[in-house]
């Protein structure tokens, strides 16, 4: 990602932000009703916070995390492009399943790597 950010990148991050405040309040089993009486606010605004219009500061990052119990990364890696995040978000998910199923899904994710880094080169090749 290009820095610093345009309008547009800007936006695109802050809706991935929000959709993350989304996907932890849904996994906390909360409502936005719930979130909005527990900090305070009004149901528009937690609405607003989840779809990006705007943007949470730290502090209220650092409530809606103690609010979900999950870290404030949690809360922004899907607003971020670094492999190191993404990597993360992954493990966020697989996380429950079982030690076998993990170990079958990774097999599974190495041979996708392998396809997409094959059909890139052909890609290349062919530039």
């Amino acid at each position: 990602m290009k820095l610093p950010l345009d309008k547009a990148q800007s936006k695109a991050v802050s809706r991935a932000a929000g959709a993350g405040i989304a996907r932890m309040r849904a996994r906390a089993g909360m409502t936005q009703e719930g979130v909005a009486e527990a900090l305070g606010i009004g149901i528009e605004a937690v609405s607003r916070l989840e779809r990006g219009v705007i943007e949470p500061g730290v502090a209220r990052l650092v409530e809606l995390a103690e609010l979900f119990g999950c870290g404030v990364a949690e809360l922004l890696i899907p607003a971020s492009s670094r492999a190191i995040d993404q990597a993360s978000a992954i493990a966020q998910e697989i996380a429950g399943l079982p030690p076998k199923e993990r170990e079958a899904l990774v097999a599974v994710v190495r041979q996708l790597v392998e396809l997409l880094r094959s059909k890139g080169k052909r890609h290349a090749d062919k530039g």
